[in-house]
Order: structure tokens, then C-alpha cells, then sequence
């Protein structure tokens, strides 16, 4: 028995060895990714917060890199790279992720070890895949989708103020009189999972206040309403990829809406909340 181990082990090293030895007589060809441009041309609000890129080669895995990123690919010639945008789950840093919503962008590359291909800033889009279930974006010409008042008399209002993309966002104003605002979509969703369980929603904000996500609807004939992601304040402009696949899953709710809630802040007499472009994403 114990020479059989010996002899298993010893075959093992000597397979782990002359492996290790070919991947270090390789160079790699370097792959340089700048950056990614989201274009998005029947969509109002071309907004992205690609922050890594998920690599592969010849369906591979490589690496997760973040943006600018430096890909050693340990390939030598025609090698088909195919590059994920990658996101930041719920806007925390080390929780990275391939955003499976954006297309890859897919080269075929005639790779030379020790060389470098540069390949810039590369142009993705939506999968065609893709469904929304809704998109809010405050444009005079677009049906709004955030008007169902649950806590509170305010509106989700849509103003040319402050604007993160095209000609409006929405705002509304927290107080010592209004410290709480809460609603919901108008739009009823259901079979979200029928293809996979992959729910995301996107939202771009520019906040003195947190804001919470989550879902409402009724089961036993009581309400439900679970949130969790939650955004933290922030003075510009910022995206979010908020993951809801556990939230919906949770839930267990056949139907549901999506809703925001928001409160002020200890000690604040009043803060102001800016939302653009609102999108729930499945497949």
C-alpha cells in the first residue's frame, strides 16, 4: 500500500513539475484593456461603472483584472480573448463580478509571447438577450414608473436641474416634517426566473441620504416587503448594480413591484435625493 502511494505521489510531482516548467518557458503576450464604453443606442442613459474585466482565452479562464487592466495571456497564436465587463455587487469593492447583462467583447488575436496588444477602450452594449423589466429615466417622453405612494406625500418629481443623462432626473427632498419617503413602481412582475434566477437593478444616484431597495407584494394575504441593498450617500454622481436575486427569491411572491424607501439622517434638517435611470434587468 505504501509503495503504491510512493509511486502515486511520485508520478503526481513529476506531472506538477513538468508542467510548471512549460508555463515558465512561455512569456506571456500582454493584453491591454483601458477601459469600456458602454453604447446603448435605443436606450436613453448610456451611464456605466465597468470597473474590472473578466478574462478568457480560447474559453479559458484567466483573471478577473481591474480597469486599466494588464492581461498576461500564456498563449501562443491564433487565441480567441474574450473580455467581460465586470461590476462592483451592490457598489462594495470586494464583491467584483462579471456583469453577465453586457456583451463581451470577443477578439481573435494572433498572440506572440513577450508582446503586447494594446486593444484601448473597447465598445460593448446590452446582450440581445436581455429583459427589462422596467426603465425609469424622468424623460419628458417616457412613461414614468416610480409614482405608487406608500409612506409619506411626496413624489419621486422629474426635474432639468441636476441631471445625470439626457434632459431630466427625478428628486424629492427629505424633512424634519417628511423624514420618510417611500414608493413604488407601477409595474407588476412576475416569472422573473422562468429562463434563470438573475435579477439586477441599476440605478444612478446623487444623495444626501441612504437609500434602500427592495420588493412589496402580498402573500397570505399579508404584505411582504423585503429590502437589503442599501446606498450609502454620496456627492456625485454615482452607479450602482444593485444584485435582487436573493431578494426575489426570498420573497416568494408570484407578483411583486419594486420600491425605494429613504429616511433622514440623524441630526439633518433636511436632504436632498437625485435618481436617474432605473432599470431592472433578468433574463
Amino acid at each position: 500500500m505504501k509503495f503504491t502511494q510512493y509511486v502515486i505521489l511520485s508520478a503526481l510531482s513529476l506531472f506538477l513539475a513538468t508542467a510548471c516548467t512549460e508555463d515558465l518557458e512561455m512569456a506571456p503576450t500582454f493584453v491591454l484593456v483601458e477601459d469600456f464604453n458602454l453604447v446603448t443606442p435605443n436606450l436613453e442613459g448610456s451611464t456605466s461603472n465597468i470597473t474590472e474585466v473578466w478574462a478568457f482565452a480560447d474559453n479559458q479562464f484567466v483573471g478577473a483584472f481591474s480597469l486599466p487592466a494588464r492581461i498576461p495571456v500564456f498563449s501562443a497564436g491564433e487565441t480567441e480573448v474574450r473580455l467581460q465587463p465586470g461590476v462592483r455587487r451592490n457598489g462594495v469593492s470586494t464583491t467584483p463580478d462579471p456583469y453577465e447583462f453586457y456583451a463581451p467583447a470577443v477578439r481573435t488575436l494572433d498572440l506572440i509571447p513577450g508582446e503586447t496588444v494594446d486593444l484601448g477602450t473597447l465598445t460593448v452594449g446590452y446582450r440581445q438577450d436581455v429583459q427589462f423589466g422596467f426603465i425609469e429615466n424622468f424623460e419628458p417622453q417616457s412613461d414614468r414608473v416610480f409614482v405608487n405612494r406608500i409612506a409619506g406625500t411626496q413624489d419621486l418629481m422629474a426635474q432639468s436641474e441636476v441631471v445625470r443623462s439626457g434632459d431630466a432626473s427625478g428628486r424629492f427632498v427629505l424633512t424634519e416634517d417628511q423624514p420618510l419617503f417611500e414608493l413604488s413602481s407601477n409595474v407588476n412582475l412576475k416569472n422573473l426566473f422562468a429562463v434563470r434566477p438573475y435579477v439586477w437593478l441599476e440605478v444612478d444616484f446623487r444623495s444626501e441620504a441612504p437609500i434602500g431597495w427592495g420588493v412589496i407584494g402580498r402573500r397570505n394575504g399579508g404584505e411582504v416587503r423585503p429590502f437589503d441593498p442599501t446606498s450609502s450617500p454620496r456627492d456625485e454622481w454615482t452607479k450602482i448594480y444593485f444584485d435582487m436575486t436573493q431578494i426575489v427569491a426570498a420573497s416568494q411572491l408570484d407578483e411583486f413591484e419594486v420600491y425605494l424607501t429613504s429616511i433622514l439622517p440623524a441630526g439633518e434638517e433636511d436632504a436632498v435625493v437625485h435618481i436617474d435611470n432605473i432599470r431592472l434587468l433578468y433574463f
